[in-house]
């Protein structure tokens, strides 16, 4: 039997990457859904580098979103240029917390750079991978928290000078910040605080921490390895801070390429999210033709977004 092929594994279908010339791809959003998130600044520019007024910036707008949005935060990394999140979506509104989080970033770190361009990337939306199962959220955790050493800056996590959930942070269980001094009024509030809490499907932090800790550790020495091989000098954390934020990387980057829909890390979780994403797309389709030909009452399936949200169509519950 084939192997999936990577592109495969990463949530791509033949419908996914050769249909949209002729309608954007529908959002499936669904209540208690965890997910990798995945911002980029416009250019690929630092201007989100750390510094101490960064760095509480965008704990604050973080808390504040979350809170509002019922969105679970189990761990983030803020680099130069992008952040990661890894969260639960316990209402089902990822959009519209997306959304209060990157417009509440955008208006303040603007201000605080002098930045009079748009902060994140133009045309090209933020990216959500669905983790269906421990596995795959511990893998993407792991990942969140190595980036920094991924990326030859720093030789650990917790060398990064900027926002990164290492075990210190996980095990208190908490980020707080102060209202920035730049956009926020007076009227909002003077603190915000971040909850870091264990993915669902694990019995408690302990053995979620353990999982993690493990992996982390393993991956943490095959970075240190290929690194050594290719004898690899870290930026450091004092370079790192006297980056200029107008500056990007010197290596090239695709401006467009394919956004997974999903994670998966065996062939069984593969199949099965590819044919739930299948599914819904097909049945989603279905009824946007029957919709657009005057039929309102069809009902689209459960976890459609834009076309109930903004349009009044009607959604299986």
């Amino acid at each position: 039997m084939t192997k999936p092929s990577q592109v495969e594994k990463e949530g791509h279908s033949e419908w996914e990457t050769t249909d949209t010339r002729y309608m954007s791809l529908p959002r499936c959003v669904l209540a208690g859904t965890t997910y990798l998130v995945t911002r980029r600044c416009i250019g690929r520019r630092f201007l989100l580098r750390p510094d101490p007024a960064l760095n509480n910036l965008f704990v604050y707008c973080l808390g504040r979103s979350a809170q509002e949005h019922g969105v679970l935060v189990h761990a983030l990394c803020v680099m130069s240029n992008h952040y990661h999140l890894v969260l639960t979506d316990v209402r089902g509104v990822l959009p519209d917390f997306m959304r209060s989080l990157n417009r509440a970033l955008a208006m303040s770190v603007k201000r605080l750079r002098d930045w009079d361009e748009v902060l994140w990337e133009p045309n090209v939306a933020y990216s959500a991978v669905e983790l269906g199962g421990k596995g795959e959220v511990v893998d993407k955790v792991a990942y969140t928290l190595l980036n920094p050493v991924s990326a030859e800056l720093v030789l650990t996590p917790g060398h990064w000078p900027g926002v990164v959930s290492g075990f210190e942070q996980l095990r208190a269980g908490v980020l707080r910040a102060k209202r920035p001094g730049v956009w926020f009024k007076k009227s909002a509030p003077k603190e915000a605080t971040v909850r870091l809490s264990a993915p669902p499907g694990f019995s408690g932090k302990t053995s979620y921490l353990e999982a993690l800790q493990e992996l982390v550790r393993s991956r943490l020495k095959a970075l240190h390895r290929e690194h050594r091989r290719r004898g690899v000098v870290y930026l450091g954390a004092d370079r790192v801070r006297k980056t200029k934020v107008t500056e990007r990387p010197k290596t090239k980057s695709p401006r467009f390429g394919r956004n997974p829909s999903f994670s998966a890390l065996t062939r069984a979780r593969w199949r099965e999210a590819l044919r739930r994403l299948r599914g819904f797309r097909a049945a989603y389709r279905r009824a946007y033709t029957v919709w657009r030909s005057g039929q309102r009452d069809i009902e689209f399936p459960p976890g459609t977004w834009g076309v109930v949200r903004y349009a009044g169509a009607i959604a299986v519950t």
